[in-house]
């Protein structure tokens, strides 16, 4: 890569051990310990960096081994991802709300020989594993687990007094075509794919996002709180502040955002759209309380929507339109921006479609919300709006050096540093998703502009991505859902929502014999009205959401009274589900599981 050259460091340890030599006394992290937020400066970091990557070393750890965190956000998970890297070792990242069959799969698939894990919870996950044998050590980093034999407490490892590694020795070796990490994301059918990005993915877009922002000193502090094992939070929270020698704060949890916000004051943050979407809802239903205040709630959204408008295209707003938003912002947005500590430069928003009335509103806030696409296999972004050309509704444009074009089916194919290397031990689906002349497939429908801003309006995959911006597989979850006896077949919905949903078929000849079974006489064609029918499915998708992770699992549910058949063309004539003409034809039954949920529609 040419550009390598022309970083700032060759890679994210370089940038890290400069930072050390050079301010060794700045706050690298923010971690909560007993409600307070605990500093931690690089040369902290630095020495147990070095003892995680000296015990792991021991332990035979080297170059391109695969080593797996399965944990929540923490500085400890922080901590082993910066050691295992020094190494030029692999760090593979585990979602802790995965199911044991897809941490186990993971394990394997990778092949993991040492695990950090957050707790005992997500011990024993690892425990049931099969091979367990293959795994030669579990790192529990909680601190209340003393260890017994292979497994060990991260304390013990701070406290080992071997050999030391030398980090700035061990990085040498690293080169911008060797594998930095694997992240694993839902396909729309079978396992897992271990998205396998290079220590030139991650610099390339660092740097190119860093240019795109011009002055970097305003942003000084960041609020993680998406998990780290997501491409987005991982690339441009962590690894993007670490790199520029900047603070990364670890909230306590995604309930305390607001909370841990006006603690620590941070100058910008990662979000997905649900986030947002939370905080407004949360502010709508505070102005509701009286008519008083709603009447001026949705005045000064609309205020605040034209001032957005006009100053977003750099336009001068007129007298009376900068009168209005004067009482707008004294009245309702200066709290918002108050709420959120009153230093927020920006919010980066990826990982699913973004309202541009909710953009609009916070930016009316002060609060500028910078949308971007892309997908684990992009490292993350593709396109962006930068802070100094942005336009709400598009995802923004490519990023410098970065091809984005449309095939004649309307998918984006993006080309360039940022793409992915492969599919961990998946060369078939490598070679579906990158073909030969480096372009990426997305499974994104879309269109450019003649002004080459970006916008996403449908997917070519069948992938779900709920209001969180996860990766859901819906075959996984309704391959699952049809093992019921009673249930003959299902769609489950949840793009851009914050649960899934599920349209079912009964097995009627299963159902009836239920019910008579009950001693309940019915009628054939009234199966799907029955509350003995309707609460028998839900106590069978009760049972059959254990062996979904929790984000997969369907929440609500409706019976219809037709079966998907070819005849209705609701399947195709390989029995396939005709997932567009499904939703169009039961739209009003879908948006009826959603009821009360509020969303923001053009």
């Amino acid at each position: 890569m040419d550009w390598w050259r022309f970083a700032m460091y060759p890679g994210l340890m370089q940038a890290f051990v400069n930072h050390v030599s050079q301010q060794p006394d700045m706050v690298v992290f923010r971690h909560k310990e007993h409600g307070i937020f605990v500093p931690m400066s690089y040369r902290q970091a630095y020495e147990k960096v070095e003892a995680i990557a000296s015990w792991l070393s021991a332990k035979g750890i080297g170059k391109g081994d695969r080593v797996a965190i399965l944990s929540e956000n923490s500085v400890y998970w922080a901590l082993a991802d910066l050691a295992i890297i020094s190494l030029g070792a692999i760090s593979v990242a585990i979602y802790p709300t995965l199911t044991p069959r897809d941490v186990h799969y993971i394990i394997q698939n990778s092949g993991s020989t040492i695990v950090f894990v957050q707790d005992l919870m997500q011990l024993e996950k690892v425990l049931g594993y099969q091979n367990i044998d293959t795994i030669t050590s579990i790192v529990v980093m909680n601190n209340q687990y003393k260890g017994n034999g292979k497994v060990v407490n991260l304390q013990n490892v701070f406290n080992y007094e071997g050999t030391k590694v030398n980090i700035n020795d061990s990085i040498q070796s690293i080169s911008s075509e060797d594998p930095i990490c694997i992240i694993y994301t839902s396909g729309t059918t079978g396992p897992p794919k271990g998205v396998v990005l290079t220590h030139g993915n991650i610099a390339y877009v660092i740097n190119t996002i860093a240019g795109m922002i011009g002055d970097v000193s305003v942003i000084t502090e960041s609020l993680s709180f998406l998990p780290l094992s997501h491409a987005l939070e991982r690339i441009a929270g962590l690894f993007f502040g670490v790199y520029l020698g900047k603070t990364v704060a670890f909230a306590e949890s995604i309930n305390t955002i607001l909370a841990d916000m006006q603690a620590v004051k941070p100058t910008h943050a990662i979000a997905v759209p649900r986030v947002f979407e939370k905080i407004f809802e949360r502010v709508v239903q505070m102005a509701e309380k009286s008519p008083v205040k709603k009447k001026i709630f949705w005045w000064s959204v609309k205020v605040g929507r034209t001032w957005s408008e006009i100053v977003s295209h750099k336009q001068k707003p007129g007298i009376l339109l900068k009168l209005k938003y004067g009482i707008a912002n004294a009245l309702i947005f200066r709290k918002i921006t108050k709420a959120t500590g009153g230093r927020l430069k920006y919010f980066v928003s990826g990982g699913a479609p973004l309202s541009k009335q909710i953009a609009e509103f916070f930016h009316a806030a002060n609060i500028l919300v910078l949308e971007g696409w892309g997908a684990t296999e992009v490292s993350a972004p593709a396109t962006w709006n930068s802070p100094h050309e942005f336009k709400f509704g598009s995802v923004g444009k490519p990023l410098p050096g970065v091809e984005v074009v449309v095939a004649d089916d309307g998918e984006l194919l993006v080309r360039g540093p940022i793409v992915f290397k492969e599919y961990w031990g998946r060369p078939e689906a490598t070679a579906e998703a990158k073909d030969s002349e480096g372009w990426y497939h997305s499974g994104d429908i879309g269109y450019i502009d003649k002004d080459g801003w970006v916008y996403i309006t449908d997917r070519k995959k069948e992938l779900i991505i709920n209001a969180a911006g996860k990766n859901i597989s819906p075959l996984n979850i309704e391959s699952i859902i049809k093992q019921s006896p009673y249930i003959s077949n299902v769609m489950v919905y949840g793009d851009r929502r914050k649960y899934i949903t599920a349209l079912i078929n009964i097995d009627r000849e299963n159902v009836l014999q239920y019910c008579r079974e009950k001693g309940v006489t019915v009628n054939e064609q009234n199966l799907h009205t029955l509350p003995l029918v309707n609460e028998l499915i839900g106590k069978e998708i009760g049972r059959l959401n254990n062996d979904l992770a929790r984000f997969e699992q369907v929440k609500k549910f409706t019976i219809i009274p037709e079966d998907f058949s070819v005849e209705n063309d609701m399947l195709t004539p390989t029995l396939k589900l005709k997932r567009k003409n499904i939703i169009a034809r039961y739209k009003d039954a879908i948006d009826a599981m959603y009821e009360g949920e509020l969303l923001l529609v053009e």
